[in-house]
Formats: C-alpha cells, sequence, structure tokens
C-alpha cells in the first residue's frame, strides 16, 4: 500500500537523485529524455501543494509526482477544467517494479473526485510502448495522440515530440 502525502522542500535533493536516475535509464535504453531537474516547477508546486511522494509502508519514499489542474497546451479542448492531470513522475530506484504510478493513479481517483473533477489524465511519449502498455494496464484508455510542435510555453523536451494521451474517468 502507498500513501500519498503532499512534498516538502527538504526532500528536494532526495526527488533531484530520483530524477538523475530515471534520466539515466532513459538515456541507456534509447528512450526520449526527460530534461534537467526542472527545480524551477517543482519549489512552486510544493509551496502551492501540488507536488507530493509515496510512502510505502516502511516509510521509504518510493517516488514523487506533480498534480495540475489544467494542462490546455497538450490536451486543447479536451480541457475543460474537469479533470487533473498527473505530471513528473520519478521513482526511487530502490522502489522499481513496486507499481508505484499504478498506486499515484489510483490514489488520483479519489484526489480528482475531492475537488470535484471528472477525470484523472496523463500522458506520456507515443512511442515508449512499455508506458503505453503499462498506462493502459492500469486502466487508462488512450484517447488520442499529440503532435507538439514548437511550443514556446512548453519546456524544449516537449518540441517536436509526439505524446500518447490517457484519461480515467472519476467513478
Amino acid at each position: 500500500m502507498l500513501r500519498i502525502v503532499p512534498s516538502v522542500s527538504s526532500r528536494l535533493a532526495e526527488f533531484r537523485q530520483f530524477w538523475d536516475a530515471a534520466v539515466a535509464w532513459q538515456t541507456a535504453r534509447g528512450l526520449p529524455l526527460s530534461p534537467p531537474f526542472p527545480e524551477h516547477l517543482i519549489r512552486p508546486e510544493m509551496a502551492d501543494g501540488l507536488h507530493f511522494m509515496g510512502l510505502r509502508r516502511d516509510d521509504l519514499c518510493a517516488g514523487f509526482f506533480s498534480v495540475t489542474l489544467s494542462d490546455r497546451v497538450l490536451w486543447g479542448e479536451r480541457d475543460r477544467d474537469d479533470g487533473i492531470y498527473i505530471h513528473r513522475m520519478c521513482v526511487n530506484p530502490l522502489a522499481k517494479g513496486e507499481r508505484f504510478a499504478a498506486g499515484v493513479l489510483a490514489w488520483a481517483h479519489g484526489h480528482a473526485a475531492g475537488r470535484g473533477r471528472a477525470f484523472v489524465r496523463l500522458d506520456t511519449w507515443a512511442d515508449n510502448d512499455r508506458l503505453v502498455a503499462y498506462y493502459g494496464g492500469c486502466g487508462y484508455r488512450l484517447v488520442g495522440f499529440r503532435d507538439v510542435g514548437d511550443a514556446p510555453t512548453l519546456s524544449a523536451h516537449y518540441h517536436g515530440i509526439r505524446l500518447a494521451l490517457f484519461e480515467n474517468p472519476v467513478a
């Protein structure tokens, strides 16, 4: 069981370690790369209560993630202020294989319902077959693809990529 709690800035170095390990893993497998550690995004999310960490029963931090309440740049007309969006999921290398993402996505349903939202949404690189299959296996429906051009409001790692968009209705 995963216990989700708000992240705190004193855990920022730990998150950076997980992030760097994830980028190294992506690099070793020739996958699209996450950007360098986005501290300029994480600190405000922590301050606003939109950044979380998942703790195992033994209190080991299994990973971190962010929640946003809108994502019109990527989701366009599908974003009708009716969902929450999961971003920047980062797993502790010691917790790999423990289905951290599945725990986050299950938690997200209650979080979305508590905010009066009808959907939980997320995106991933369309050419990451493993993640596309994983999110589908978690009950998330692939609702389409988004080709991202040179969007000035997005980080450079989004430019010129294709994303798979997933959503799951809140019961």
